[in-house]
């Protein structure tokens, strides 16, 4: 058996066991009530067997996995969309709501998988359990990442991807906010580290963690009442922080519309409905743009707002 430890955040105060362990963990909600149902969920000490247990701030759980061993990732008839391939590398377009590597709680139905499937070779620098992965977006973030089909590959791009304040490389990401930045543009330069209370989460710090770096440029603003406002946000990533831009955004106090980890919980309803009812960080890897290691060629790549985001869009 294996623990998973969640310190509970404050917005999710009142919120059901099931609800909460759903959204802050990769566990499926039946494999919640079935560690339940199993007595192995703990709170503060005390072993529950009641799905309906509603959370305090600050309350520690833990969840006893039976331990899983993968040894190789099955390949699943996934469909990917494949918007540019050569010997070396693969460039997707993820929908949201697909995880991108196994994890705990998430064996199957991943990026990974499917990659598995749709290519013949794909690298292992990452070890078995993250073919081809160079680089990860969220679960319920949308847009353009990239495969690497070869170590060589992997290495090269990953060189890339670390080089902070780099031009060989740009990802530009397109997110929605509550409010609206005083300033038009700016840099977000702090270091990111896990929060010290929910290791699941990321907070940032003045100190210490990994140094990260975002470019913000808002493209438009919405007002809805005197006080209350979205806005419509370019973000570009100088360095590749996880939840870098989330919890930046968050930083700078314009939490990302329906991101229900760092975001807000309570919507005021002079907001639209689909912005009160938006149920995933509004945020899309929207532009990427590289110098390609191997064939010396400048390559750039656009996605478009996906569809359940464009219904924010149109409100600008």
């Amino acid at each position: 058996m294996k623990d998973l430890e969640v310190i509970v955040p404050d917005q999710y105060t009142g919120s059901r066991i099931d609800k909460v362990l759903s959204e802050v963990t990769n566990l499926s909600r039946s494999q919640i009530q079935k560690a339940i149902k199993t007595g192995n969920l703990i709170i503060d000490g005390l072993q529950i067997t009641k799905t309906n247990i509603k959370l305090k701030a600050g309350q520690t759980v833990i969840v006893k996995l039976q331990e899983q061993t993968i040894s190789d990732i099955m390949p699943e008839d996934i469909p990917l969309n494949i918007i540019y391939e050569d010997e070396y590398i693969v460039v997707i377009d993820k929908e949201a709501g697909i995880v991108c590597h196994p994890a705990p709680g998430h064996y199957n139905g991943t990026i990974a998988n499917a990659a598995m499937f749709h290519f013949k070779n794909l690298s292992d620098n990452n070890g078995t359990l993250r073919p081809g992965i160079v680089h990860r977006l969220d679960k319920d973030t949308s847009g353009l990442m990239i495969l690497a089909k070869t170590n060589e590959a992997h290495d090269a791009f990953a060189k890339l991807f670390s080089e902070e304040k780099g031009k060989k490389i740009k990802r530009k990401y397109i997110c929605y906010v509550f409010g609206q930045p005083e300033q038009k543009s700016g840099i977000i330069e702090n270091f990111i580290t896990r929060h010290p209370r929910n290791r699941q989460i990321y907070t940032t710090s003045e100190t210490h963690g990994k140094h990260a770096i975002t470019k913000y440029h808002v493209i438009s603003a919405k007002y809805f009442t005197a006080t209350k406002a979205i806005s419509k946000i370019e973000c570009e990533l100088m360095t590749g922080r996880t939840h870098q831009i989330r919890v930046h955004m968050k930083y700078i106090g314009y939490n990302i519309i329906g991101d229900q980890i760092y975001g807000k919980t309570k919507i005021e309803n002079t907001y639209p409905e689909i912005v009160q009812n938006f149920r995933r960080q509004a945020l899309h890897s929207h532009e990427l743009y590289f110098l390609h290691p191997f064939l010396k060629k400048e390559m750039f790549f656009q996605s478009s707002i996906p569809t359940d985001i464009s219904m924010i869009d149109k409100l600008f």
